[in-house]
Order: C-alpha cells, then structure tokens, then sequence
C-alpha cells in the first residue's frame, strides 16, 4: 500500500520531490518505494523528462488499478469507523454545473450540520468525465447528466431531475431574436469538450442538428470551466447550449440570454451515479441519501403535495 501511496502520489504532483513533499517524508525514501515496487512488477513505471517524470504505457496501466485500490481501501477505513459510532473521512463527489447549483448546495448544508468532521470534495466536468472518475475510483458517486446512450454498463444510477439546458448567448447577440434552430446553421458554438458519440450528453447540440436535417454545428472553442465558458459567451458572439438556471437565477441575466426556440433541446436525466458492484462507504452513503432525500421532497412540493416524512 505504501508503495501504491508513493507511485500515485508521483504521478498528481508530478515529479519525486512534489510526491515526497506531499507525503511528508524524505525524497530518497520516495525514491526508494518506486524503485521496490518497478522491482517486483518487473517493469519501469516512470521515465524522466525535462518538465518531471512522464508515465510509460505500463504506468498507465498501474495508475487505474492504484487508484481503485487505495479508494476502496480509504472506504474499509471509513466503513469500521462508522461500526465505531463515528461518521468521518472525506468523500469525493462529482457534479456537473446544473447538478451543483440546482440540487448539490442543500444537501451539502445538511450534510455538514449532520456530520461535521466528514469533509466533501465537489469535482465538476463534463459527464463523460465525472462517470470516469467514478469507474477509476476517484470519486465515490456523481450527480451529472445521463442520457440513452451513456455507458452504464457497470454503473447503476437513480434519477432526481430533468435537465433544463438552453441555447445562451449574449444580450444584443445579431442572434438575440431568433426562434427557430435553422437561424443558428452559421453560428460558432462553445462546447465543453468536442462532439461525442451520437445520443451522448457531449453531443446534444450535435444531435439537435441532426434532428432537424442540418450539418454538424460550428464548434469553435472547447473549455471545461463553466464559469470561463460563460464569460466568453457574455464577451463574444459564441453561442453555448448550457444549463438554463444561469439566466433563471439572477447571476448573470444582466450579461446573458436564452434563445427562445420552438425545437426542443434532446432529452438528458440529471441522475446519481455509481458503481454497481462496490457499495457507498458510510460518509458517501449519507450524502447521496441525502441528495436523493431533499430532492423527493422538492418535487413532492412542486407538486402540490406534502412530503414524506
């Protein structure tokens, strides 16, 4: 375990000395753990470069699996904490912008009035993304974007919401009044990552278009932050099919706005993510039933009726 601690503990700080720093411990005795554990797999892991150590083909290999050890074995730790009387540790969720904003705050509020001394990280991206990170073990659950054709082959998940995305451009776009996706055929387009596979949450601005018989759309620019996409958008004539709420709930309604269009946007789920055969250690366990929780009980009140219990 130690040696699996150092080998990643190199690779997310990129060089032996960050890794041993990280560690607190010596560098040489960092150096020492990498080199017993190439001894016995029999290979080289890392291969030096002027900017650190770069991972050989046989590195990447190890990485996946390191990570799905050493998570799986933080989760036992936190498992015989909890049969101790204590909720502790750190988990790692992933949330996609919609999910975070509209679903993720009050659960986090509870969540922490509840368990003090569990500490949560939010990693955010793309969904394609977040479901990665699930399956290697870098994050306990996700609440993100699913649609028809996400690989959830070994994932389970369990529905919260429907996505509520919108075309958003500026205000005093040339574009600004257009009701109809044929206006958009010569748009440039900002999107989170390029185009994916046809039924994707990465490709539903490509999917819209070919919906309706028109070309693949313009992408000009990809970036993962949501908040740098938004502020390329408010200062350019990029178009982005992105989450609603940013012109519902005030924050950037001054800069920005939403097409009103008849074609409606392809369906996705905002759902809760994760793997099918490893159950949620205690901490991670409470804060998806949480999630699941408050949600349930905002849609009963949406509906007009009164809450479970």
């Amino acid at each position: 375990m130690d040696q699996l601690r150092a080998f990643v503990a190199i690779v997310e700080h990129g060089s032996i000395r960050a890794g041993a720093r990280s560690l607190g411990i010596a560098q040489s005795g960092l150096t020492q753990q990498l080199r017993r554990l190439e001894h016995s797999l029999g290979t080289t892991l890392f291969v030096r470069a002027s900017s650190g150590v770069v991972l050989t083909d046989h590195g990447h290999t190890l990485l996946a699996r390191a990570r799905i050890i050493l998570g799986e074995c933080h989760r036992a730790e936190q498992e015989f904490s909890h049969l101790k009387g204590e909720l502790s540790g750190s988990i790692s969720v992933g949330a996609s912008s919609e999910a975070c904003a509209r679903l993720v705050p009050a659960a986090l509020q509870q969540l922490r009035w509840a368990y003090p001394k569990v500490q949560v990280h939010l990693a955010s991206g793309p969904s394609a993304a977040l479901l990665s990170g699930i399956r290697e073990g870098r994050l306990d659950f996700a609440v993100t974007l699913v649609s028809q054709a996400s690989d959830m082959s070994d994932l389970s998940s369990t529905k919260m919401g429907d996505s509520r995305p919108a075309i958003l451009c500026r205000r005093g776009h040339p574009l600004a009044d257009a009701t109809s996706i044929q206006a958009l055929a010569q748009a440039q387009w900002i999107n989170t990552r390029p185009l994916g596979p046809s039924g994707t949450p990465s490709n539903r601005l490509g999917d819209w278009f070919a919906a309706h018989g028109m070309a693949k759309p313009n992408v000009a620019v990809t970036v993962d932050s949501l908040l740098d996409t938004l502020k390329l958008v408010a200062e350019t004539d990029y178009l982005f099919l992105g989450p609603g709420f940013v012109v519902e709930d005030g924050t950037f309604t001054r800069e920005l706005k939403a097409l009103a269009l008849r074609e409606p946007i392809p369906h996705a789920d905002i759902s809760l993510v994760q793997r099918t055969a490893v159950p949620l250690a205690p901490a991670a366990r409470v804060f998806a039933a949480m999630l699941l929780s408050l949600n349930h009980g905002r849609d009963a009140r949406r509906d007009g009726a009164a809450p479970n219990p």
